[in-house]
């Protein structure tokens, strides 16, 4: 299974080079956490408007998509590696964790943080 971040999910629902590419990356299903929810929807809101923002998080959870709710062990987790991972900011690691804890192969992302960790970032490509 494949990680989706937050900008993977984001570009699908406004028009931008990866939009084609993204939506067929979401098609395919993949795990995300509810943080990337609220994530994508400030990107898309910030890129076109609310309503295109609202849209597009209803599409995304009728989508085949596997949301993992964000609870207080994840963010333990989180907190017991920020030392390891120092060059993540917190929201990254915290997606991090969410694909280690769910057996992720990869982390689909144009985020180059993700680079260089046990999970092998693919960029946009599922």
């Amino acid at each position: 299974m494949n990680f989706l971040d937050s900008n993977i999910l984001a570009y699908a629902f406004y028009q931008n080079e990866f939009q084609d590419n993204c939506q067929d990356i979401i098609r395919k299903g993949g795990v995300i956490d509810t943080i990337n929810l609220v994530e994508a929807f400030n990107i898309i809101e910030s890129e076109t408007n609310r309503d295109t923002a609202i849209t597009s998080l209803r599409a995304l959870l009728k989508s085949n998509i596997k949301i993992i709710d964000v609870d207080i062990n994840i963010i333990f987790e989180t907190l017991k590696r920020l030392e390891k991972y120092k060059k993540l900011k917190f929201l990254d690691l915290l997606h991090y964790m969410v694909a280690l804890l769910n057996n992720c192969k990869t982390i689909i992302s144009y985020d180059l943080d993700f680079n260089n960790l046990e999970i092998p970032r693919k960029e946009g490509i599922a």
